[in-house]
């Protein structure tokens, strides 16, 4: 079998091999980042696992018919879909006040984003043809971009027609940490033709304003406007970069005209969702997450909704996110 013969989720597998290759060369001998992308796989479902890319997913497919079709577009670089810890999305300039304390983040001239795991190596705990553990340990990385030390540990399950995800947090420090997680999935906007319709649906009565449009909150989270009241299934046929608050942790995406639908389920202290649907890319992300763009100063500033969980030191948060891929 050829490269351009395989199919588009292995394809995009052994792109990820080639990507990753130089990330590889460039590691000590024998760090996690030697381990290889993953498949696992049910009976109707394929995803490929990169440790040695904070766990990301490469590629993710749906049994449809005969044929596999992707869900996620190819990953570059980075990944299709990766997880976000210590925090979601961004902090401003990467700075925030926490118990009357001040912080800085290294990463201050583009905001500090999306936590500082998805590009770092992730060890493989157990694996199965169905599952696979992987934990990160901030003590074995020296520059480790949060000023509290953290454990983490991702189960990714395929189990039928669901990708399950958990996860856990554990603050290793000595004092309690603003915490927060999300997960950032991409899918391809276009499943089998350029320009078919997509339609989301969750409930999310509140949305955080941004009136500089530069994804960071400049208030309390508002009443959403109808035009971006998705309560009903509603077709996205516009520009969207917003963070929703008071998810109730369920939403769908359908693709009517591929017969495809994707359910979310998530655990209660996932209350945020952001949507970004960009105008230059047939990409796709929906969002699941516990606390708001910019969160900690969201926090910071007294609003009740910033998602942040304080967590002691010695203490860990659990969370969960369940995709269910349905085709008809």
């Amino acid at each position: 079998m050829t490269l351009s013969s395989a199919p588009r989720i292995l394809r995009h597998a052994f792109a990820a091999v080639i990507v990753l290759a130089g990330v590889w060369a460039m590691a000590p001998r024998g760090a996690a980042e030697e381990v290889a992308p993953i498949e696992l796989r049910s009976e109707s479902l394929r995803v490929v696992v990169s440790p040695a890319r904070g766990g990301s997913l490469l590629a993710m497919g749906v049994k449809r018919g005969e044929e596999w079709l992707d869900l996620m577009p190819d990953p570059g670089s980075r990944g299709s879909s990766w997880l976000m810890l210590p925090y979601s999305n961004r902090i401003r300039d990467g700075r925030f006040v926490f118990a009357g304390r001040d912080y800085q983040l290294a990463s201050a001239k583009n905001h500090a984003i999306h936590g500082d795991v998805r590009t770092r190596p992730w060890k493989v705990v157990e694996q199965t043809a169905s599952s696979l553990v992987l934990a990160f340990d901030s003590a074995e990385v020296p520059d480790f971009n949060w000023p509290w030390p953290v454990h983490a540990t991702v189960v990714i399950t395929l189990r039928g027609d669901k990708v399950e995800q958990t996860l856990r947090l554990e603050n290793r420090g000595e004092t309690t940490m603003p915490a927060g997680f999300g997960w950032h999935p991409y899918y391809r906007r276009w499943l089998t033709r350029d320009g078919e319709p997509v339609l989301l649906q969750f409930t999310a009565p509140r949305i955080h304003p941004d009136t500089d449009a530069d994804g960071l909150p400049d208030g309390p989270p508002e009443p959403v406007p109808a035009d971006l009241d998705f309560s009903t299934p509603r077709e996205l046929s516009r520009r969207i970069d917003a963070c929703f608050a008071g998810f109730d942790g369920n939403a769908t995406i359908q693709w009517p005209e591929s017969g495809v639908t994707l359910t979310y389920a998530c655990s209660p202290n996932v209350t945020h969702l952001v949507c970004f649907g960009p105008e230059d890319r047939p990409v796709l992300a929906i969002e699941p997450a516990a606390n708001a763009n910019d969160g900690v100063n969201r926090l910071a500033a007294g609003e009740a909704e910033s998602g942040v969980i304080a967590l002691a030191a010695g203490d860990a948060l659990e969370a969960s996110f369940t995709i269910r891929a349905e085709v008809r």
